[in-house]
């Protein structure tokens, strides 16, 4: 039995793409992880390796089997792609209006991209896009709170005692929101509201309203 691929380049090239993607996964999963991502270091490392290797396998299943009418290079690449749909879809997460792990998807997709491209022997081009995707998720991401990003949104279910005018008290407690329902109940309103808020806002506006005796359930969403 012969062990030895007939493979369309060295061997040892073989190895170096599969190892590259790896590694540049590797890179893009720990900046996931220390972000507390859903998909992260070993993920992304895991899908860029896979990536390469249905890559590497597209380019040897005609190099060894023949270029006949019913070999096309670009199949298994293009179900790659089409498969990490669903696993980036498992990486979004709503949470009540905000949905998280948008990025994370498309930097799944993006790293198979990555995986694929070095499978195919696009050194430059997959090390360009790399540094790329780095830049985005790491720097840019700082640029985005520093000076885009005004904070999340959140639902702010809340029950309090009866007050004279509800929505004034709330806006001095909360500042500005969306109301999206208010309903009287016995003795007090039933409010829910949306407003946008930092991480940091949430839970100095957490705290400041637990400390209000006239509300009776708090929910943030």
């Amino acid at each position: 039995m012969n062990f030895a691929e007939h493979l369309p380049f060295p061997l040892w090239e073989g190895l170096l793409r599969l190892s590259l993607s790896f590694i540049a996964g590797s890179l893009i999963g720990l900046e996931r992880e220390k972000r507390r991502q859903p998909a992260g270091f070993r993920t992304h490392s895991v899908l860029a390796l896979g990536s390469a290797l249905m890559s590497i396998l597209s380019l040897y299943i005609p190099y060894s089997y023949g270029q006949g009418t019913g070999v096309d290079p670009s199949r298994i690449a293009s179900q790659v792609i089409t498969g990490i749909g669903f696993l980036g879809a498992g990486a979004i997460i709503r949470i009540g209006v905000s949905i998280k792990g948008l990025t994370t998807a498309a930097s799944l997709w993006t790293t198979a991209g990555i995986g694929l491209s070095i499978g195919a022997g696009m050194y430059l081009l997959s090390v360009f896009a790399f540094l790329l995707l780095l830049l985005t998720l790491s720097i840019m991401s700082k640029i985005e709170r520093e000076f885009i990003n005004t904070g999340n949104r959140y639902v702010i279910d809340i029950t309090i005692d009866y007050v004279e005018d509800p929505i004034s008290y709330l806006r001095d407690l909360i500042g500005n929101f969306r109301l999206r329902k208010i309903s009287k109940i016995n003795g007090g309103f039933q409010i829910s509201v949306e407003s946008e808020l930092t991480q940091e806002m949430k839970y100095i506006l957490l705290n400041k309203l637990l400390k209000e005796k006239s509300i009776r359930s708090l929910e943030i969403l």
